[in-house]
């Protein structure tokens, strides 16, 4: 069998196992699919079976994450997100880098590391992953404001958080300290460098996907439409990241956030627009299912129990670290605007913080030579696993007990 065949082969495989995931839970609301997905993907791993694929940096940045990134933009509320900008703001530009500095101190102590690897593990696992919670929340019929501003904190925090890993793994190999980031003049280089590349990046993408959405209001082949979008969420993301050395994450929210055929903001969306969305809509099930079943089966359960220990405390801290930002953060907001977030819901964006794709993609990027990297490893995709395993399948039950299974009223 040649490479090709076996390698599809290999996907006709995951898929296979997908369905019959998905026929099993068909009709359980309170089942989420991506979680059960990555329990099987452990229980694979578990058996010392293999799908025969390689995770990969490129593959889930350069294939997988444009598709998803782009789908969940276009299909975003943009007034909603404007009306909650402030808040995905603070959540990003403060919320993170103080999430990085609180676990970064708080691992140096927990597991004895030193505080540069100490601030890279927490740069790579605090990213968020919002495909599996927001599944959950279209079954039970959850506050959209809600769901948009989890939805926006992830997609920009994504980004910021790949600028600072590539910062730090810089520092890394410079001077296997972070003692230049430290000082004054090191902290506004790693600012300007935030604002520079991640704003950067953004413009870029905004600038690509408002022209898009200019030629694509005069298309009226469906087909030119799609092939127009993908060019977009591709081209966008290559244009930045290897062309001119911006993020290529941020990019393509950029992009999706101007292409996009938003009813609130641009023109009623015509009938090919609402097809070729559907396609991304399907892009965006497939890419996100084989990335759910495959970091399962790389978790590699011999290291996942061989570092249990370490690996249920990196889960604890990485909740109790957001509980630490969330609350603070999203209270010091409500005083400022005139549309607070209740309490309830920032229990949701604290337990729905999910940390996936990004955090697998950004661990095995490491390079080699990094101190402790197999127990960075087993730690992240053992954080992954846990929290879209646990956090995703409680999170109808934690809905539940807030009294959110049904919209709330807070949609506005």
């Amino acid at each position: 069998m040649s490479g090709l065949a076996a390698t599809l082969v290999s996907v006709l495989a995951v898929f296979a196992v997908a369905f019959a995931v998905r026929l099993l839970v068909a009709g359980r609301d309170r089942v989420a699919f991506a979680s059960v997905l990555v329990s099987v993907g452990v229980a694979v791993s578990a058996l010392g079976l293999s799908f025969g694929l390689e995770l990969t940096p490129d593959l889930i940045l350069m294939v997988f994450l444009p598709a998803v990134i782009f789908h969940g933009t276009t299909t975003l509320d943009v007034r909603r997100l404007w009306a909650n900008a402030g808040l995905v703001a603070v959540l990003t530009v403060v919320g993170l880098p103080l999430a990085v500095g609180i676990l970064g101190a708080a691992g140096t102590v927990a597991f004895g590391f030193p505080l540069l690897v100490s601030l890279l593990f927490a740069t790579i696992v605090l990213p968020t992953d919002p495909a599996a919670v927001l599944s959950i929340f279209e079954e039970l019929d959850v506050s959209e404001r809600l769901a948009v501003t989890i939805e926006g904190e992830s997609l920009f925090n994504d980004g910021v958080a790949v600028v600072l890993f590539t910062t730090l793994v810089a520092a890394f190999e410079s001077s296997g300290s972070v003692a230049g980031l430290a000082t004054p003049a090191g902290l506004i280089g790693v600012l300007v460098e935030v604002a520079v590349v991640g704003g950067g990046g953004f413009l870029l993408g905004a600038a690509v996907g408002y022209a898009a959405h200019a030629v694509m209001r005069r298309l009226e082949d469906e087909m030119s439409v799609l092939l127009l979008t993908v060019l977009v969420a591709y081209g966008s993301f290559l244009l930045a990241e290897h062309a001119l050395g911006v993020s290529g994450i941020l990019a393509v929210v950029g992009a999706g956030l101007l292409a996009g055929a938003h009813e609130e903001t641009h023109h009623k969306m015509s009938t090919s627009e609402y097809h070729v969305q559907q396609v991304w809509t399907t892009a965006s099930f497939m890419a996100t299912t084989v990335l759910y079943v495959l970091i399962g089966a790389e978790v590699g359960f011999d290291s996942l129990v061989a570092h249990a220990d370490v690996v249920a405390l990196a889960a604890v801290l990485v909740v109790a670290t957001r509980a630490a930002t969330i609350y603070p953060l999203v209270t010091a907001t409500n005083l400022a605007g005139s549309r607070p977030v209740p309490g309830y819901c920032q229990h949701v964006m604290v337990w729905g913080g999910l940390h996936t794709v990004v955090p697998v993609a950004l661990v095995l990027s490491l390079p080699e030579g990094v101190p402790f990297l197999g127990q960075l490893r087993a730690m992240v995709f053992g954080v992954a696993a846990l929290s879209i395993v646990v956090q995703g399948l409680l999170m109808p039950v934690v809905l539940s007990k807030l009294g959110m299974g049904e919209t709330t009223g807070e949609d506005d």
